[in-house]
């Protein structure tokens, strides 16, 4: 019987709550801990991961989005004394998306106990982390992990083991091939690798992303909103989406794709974006585009009302509408006026508000805006992830974060290799 073993704790047949626990080489890793987008259960299965094993010889983390890293502070409370790696760039982003998160699932029990609890098993876990670049190999024991560049948003990482008689596995997190305006495209490794575990969210989904066909879309969508004097909504998440949408906006205005107009960024997005102009030594702020101003002393909503009437168009988290974040205000302000339109970018869960309005007429025929979905992804899509494989020519591919896939791999299912 095998001694090498995947249990997928969350983040196999799904998308959320993301951890893989290794038995690998004679060591005991786990790779991300993220949340899912439930009140009911939004963390991997840590129950199952304290029967399996009371110790852990090291954490790592793929990047900074929180279906990966939401529930990290957690994980390391329950294991204080096991180091944390990852790059430098996820280390800066994790802070803020983390903190977030915890804002928003006690937005409704504001300064409750258990929130202090989590910030402070926030600032006890980040003690915890050790900084890498992309290609150094963190040695455990008799393992060797690299880092490499997984492309999708910056940080992003995809680890190759080395273990054993000369035997590999990569784990690829989320990755994208293509290059974006934020991030180069991922770099896989030389060699050929043994195991493959690969993320699998656009797999068997048969539409090939063309981003220059995306981009006129997009670009068409805003010409026209502009042109009928209606103001534009960028639902976006925060870390990678809204700083690609930013940098499109920019350069459609600059090659003359599109007329120019007043940007707010707000929510989220207004602060990972300067930690992006920080670490790239890049400006997303311009004449055009700006970050929303704060409004002291009126409430909220009253806030968002006058940055509605100040702009052109509103860039805020979360991508989802998630009920709570600024997006979902702002969607209430600008979906009574028909001229205005809602622009999607990305991938959004059953949960989710903006998944409702795009599937159920019941909470569509509350809003008059128009409904435009024009996908951007930073993931790879089916044709993407099909050449991984031909390329790493792996013995047996493992695919996770997925939802409906045929060969998907399933939460707490063993997985021997």
């Amino acid at each position: 019987m095998s001694s090498n073993l995947l249990v997928p704790l969350g983040g196999g047949n799904e998308i959320g709550a993301s951890a893989y626990l290794y038995f690998i080489g004679g060591a005991k890793i786990l790779v991300d801990s993220g949340i899912r987008f439930s009140k009911k259960d939004p963390y991997p299965d840590f129950e199952l991961l304290k029967n399996i094993t009371p110790e852990l010889d090291a954490i790592f983390l793929t990047h900074a989005h929180v279906d990966h890293c939401g529930s990290l502070h957690v994980l390391s409370s329950l294991y204080p004394d096991t180091p944390i790696f990852m790059t430098h760039e996820t280390a800066q982003l994790l802070s803020l998306m983390v903190e977030d998160a915890i804002k928003v699932k006690y937005i409704n029990d504001k300064n409750s106990p258990d929130e202090w609890r989590e910030y402070r098993l926030l600032d006890e876990m980040l003690a915890r982390v050790e900084r890498r670049d992309f290609f150094d190999v963190v040695k455990i024991k008799d393992v060797e992990v690299k880092i490499f560049p997984a492309g999708h948003i910056l940080g992003a990482a995809s680890f190759l083991f080395r273990y054993g008689d000369s035997r590999s596995l990569f784990h690829t997190g989320d990755i994208s091939l293509t290059a974006q305006e934020t991030v180069s495209g991922a770099v896989l490794p030389e060699e050929k690798v043994d195991i493959l575990v690969s993320e699998s969210t656009y797999l068997e989904r048969r539409k090939r992303f063309d981003r220059e066909k995306s981009l006129e879309e997009f670009y068409s969508t805003v010409r026209e909103t502009i042109e009928r004097r209606g103001k534009l909504l960028l639902p976006v998440f925060a870390l990678g989406r809204a700083q690609e949408i930013i940098s499109i906006i920019t350069k459609g205005i600059e090659e003359g794709r599109i007329p120019p107009f007043t940007v707010y960024i707000d929510g989220l997005a207004r602060e990972i974006s300067t930690i992006y102009e920080n670490l790239l030594d890049k400006t997303f702020y311009n004449f055009f585009v700006q970050p929303a101003p704060f409004f002291e002393g009126i409430p909220f909503e009253e806030a968002c009302e006058e940055k509605v009437r100040e702009a052109d168009c509103i860039v805020s988290t979360s991508g989802m509408l998630m009920e709570g974040t600024p997006s979902y205000v702002y969607a209430k302000i600008m979906g009574k006026n028909p001229k205005n339109t809602v622009i999607f970018s990305g991938y959004m869960v059953e949960e989710s508000f903006g998944y409702k309005l795009l599937n159920d007429r019941r909470v569509l025929k509350n809003f008059k805006f128009q409904i435009k979905k024009h996908h951007f992804s930073a993931h790879s899509d089916d044709e993407e992830l099909k050449k991984i494989v031909e390329i790493l020519e792996p013995e047996r591919t493992v695919f996770v974060h997925g939802v409906g896939n045929k060969n998907q791999t399933f939460n707490r299912e063993v997985v021997r290799f």
